[in-house]
């Protein structure tokens, strides 16, 4: 039986897009765009890759954590914004469940749950077993009715706000659509740090991460940030590779769809350059299977070599622009 008080698994969502404004923004820009709580300024770097994050908020809960098993669970879930490369916005709200701070498991004041911010008190018990039946059920992408958690909810609401800010010119320079990570991460003593990863319908995937120590645990949301914003890479130049093909059916031509992919995503893969370091070795994982790199360069060779053939064949198609090529 975990002690109380003892955290038992985090859970977490990661939604990720496209940054709606024509140009990429500065890495002052991302900061002062991410300002959602005053005076509360937020976390930003520059390398290897320009990085800002909000200030994180709280959103209390008191409610049903997964469909089917007894877990009531008090707390705050913690939420915030990240821009990455000037081009990538995401979401991010999670929590660390724990065994209840109070051996009746009675619930306590809000003021208890507010000073632990994106902890969330589990007070029906902590038994053997309920660590994996959280983790099952909350990974299930099958969505429950009822009062259930909804981390969908909380992390789109402030996807939301950022992506209407009037600062942004809503121009972005492609079209794609965002996607969905929802992840898990247990403990298991002394055991070597992996994962499994998935791909669902809907532009959800899914991550369930073992760690061996209970140190590592809020770290692994970084992770899955990281994890996100790579999968949305590699499935937005797969979508744009793919929308090339009808283009002529909707009056544009291949290359004018594929060279802004080129020119604004190709550049931002960097896998694990935003994980802590005793969690980088996930990545190794993932470079052997499915090989993440090896989708990547292998699709941008492709888009690459699409935008030529289309440059080729749009300069033949015209002798006037053949003769000031």
């Amino acid at each position: 039986m975990p002690t109380d008080g003892r955290p038992l698994v985090a859970l977490g969502e990661v939604r990720t897009c496209l940054l709606p404004d024509s140009a990429a923004l500065s890495r002052g820009a991302a900061v002062d765009l991410l300002d959602v709580v005053l005076g509360r300024p937020g976390l930003s770097r520059e390398r290897p890759l320009d990085w800002a994050e909000s200030p994180r908020l709280a959103v209390g809960i008191d409610c049903q954590l997964v469909p089917h098993v007894r877990s009531r669970g008090v707390g705050t879930i913690a939420t915030n914004a990240l821009i990455i490369g000037g081009r990538v916005l995401q979401s991010s709200a999670h929590a660390i469940v724990a065994a209840p701070a109070a051996s009746s498991g009675q619930r306590r004041t809000w003021s208890h749950y507010l000073g632990r911010v994106g902890t969330v008190e589990l007070l029906t018990g902590a038994s053997d077993t309920i660590s994996d039946r959280l983790v099952v059920g909350f990974l299930s992408t099958v969505r429950a009715a009822g009062p259930v958690l909804d981390l969908t909810a909380v992390s789109t609401r402030l996807l939301t706000k950022v992506h209407s800010d009037v600062r942004l010119d809503q121009q972005p320079p492609l079209l794609v659509e965002p996607t969905q990570l929802r992840w898990a991460a247990r403990v298991v003593p002394g055991a070597q740090a992996s994962v499994l990863f998935g791909l669902h319908q809907d532009r959800i995937r899914t991550a369930l991460v073992t760690i061996g120590s209970v140190d590592d645990l809020p770290e692994v949301r970084r992770y899955c940030q990281d994890l996100a914003v790579h999968d949305w890479l590699l499935t937005a130049v797969i979508d744009v590779i793919e929308d090339a093909e009808f283009a002529q059916t909707s009056g544009s031509t291949p290359e004018s769809v594929l060279a802004p992919a080129l020119q604004h995503l190709a550049h931002l893969w960097m896998p694990s350059a935003h994980t802590p370091a005793p969690l980088r070795c996930l990545w190794e994982q993932l470079e052997k299977d499915p090989g993440f790199s090896r989708q990547w360069h292998a699709r941008i060779g492709q888009l690459r070599d699409r935008v030529a053939v289309a440059t080729l064949a749009a300069l033949h198609r015209t002798p006037a622009q053949m003769r000031q090529w």
